[in-house]
């Protein structure tokens, strides 16, 4: 289904929605189409589709989550702080994307990464943003 929006966030959630539905295998690590007779493709095969490598990223985020220090996710000294954690490929591709719409990238500031972990919370590190 196309959507015709001017919010830059609903027409990635749209897309976000379409790419999870991809059933392509590939690795995640190399970034490489899954083709049996070149496996193992590079020295961490990742094999999965869109979906897999999301819910892996997702539980890993939440256990993350779980050992941070403080609800910002920030070190002892606050000198560096987690913040989202995307699959690769749907960074690269979101970036495609959104070119194509005439953004220049995902996130041009910290305000937008900031509205990015606010719309998509499975993405996100910290309680706070």
């Amino acid at each position: 289904m196309l959507i015709r929006t001017h919010d830059k966030w609903i027409a990635v959630q749209a897309f976000i929605n379409v790419w999870l539905k991809d059933k392509t295998l590939y690795c995640n690590y190399c970034g490489e189409l899954f083709d049996k007779r070149f496996f193992p493709c590079c020295d961490n095969p990742q094999v999965g589709r869109n979906v897999d490598h999301t819910m892996g990223l997702i539980k890993q985020n939440r256990e993350m989550n779980k050992i941070r220090l403080n609800e910002f996710a920030s070190t002892k000294k606050k000198r560096l702080r987690w913040g989202a954690s995307i699959p690769p490929k749907l960074f690269h591709d979101l970036e495609k994307y959104l070119k194509t719409l005439g953004e220049k990238k995902l996130f041009n500031d910290n305000k937008e990464l900031h509205q990015f972990m606010r719309k998509f919370p499975a993405f996100k590190i910290p309680d706070k943003v």
